[in-house]
């Protein structure tokens, strides 16, 4: 894989991967932290208000969120650095993209985790 030598030079990729790496930091340490497997074995996977429905599971299926943030963030560095050549907006508008996600990836483990 040949990164293009303007990829690390262009100063809005720069900036959303240091915005990505927060993040993904963020979210992974956020995960490893708050997920308390030696308190109770089962946590609130499912919760509707409206409804009043509650469904546990195993602690261990939050590190999913974990693995989640590896995931995602990997494909899109991927993918910005192959599409950056061929179409700039495009590879900065991926890294962006990232961003969002794993912004809403925070929200929702902080909802699930802190939920009653």
């Amino acid at each position: 894989m040949t990164i293009s030598k303007h990829y690390y030079h262009d100063k809005s990729v720069l900036a959303l991967l240091g915005v990505n790496a927060a993040l993904f930091l963020l979210t992974v340490s956020n995960v490893l932290l708050n997920v308390d497997t030696e308190l109770s074995d089962t946590s609130i996977i499912s919760y509707r208000s409206s409804r009043g429905i509650q469904v546990s599971g195993p602690t261990v299926d939050l590190y999913q969120f974990a693995l989640f943030a590896v995931v995602v963030t990997g494909i899109t560095i991927f993918l910005s650095i192959k599409l950056f050549s061929h179409r700039r907006h495009l590879a900065i508008s991926i890294l962006g993209l990232n961003v969002i996600t794993l912004i809403l990836c925070l929200v929702v483990f902080n909802a699930l985790t802190r939920t009653l």
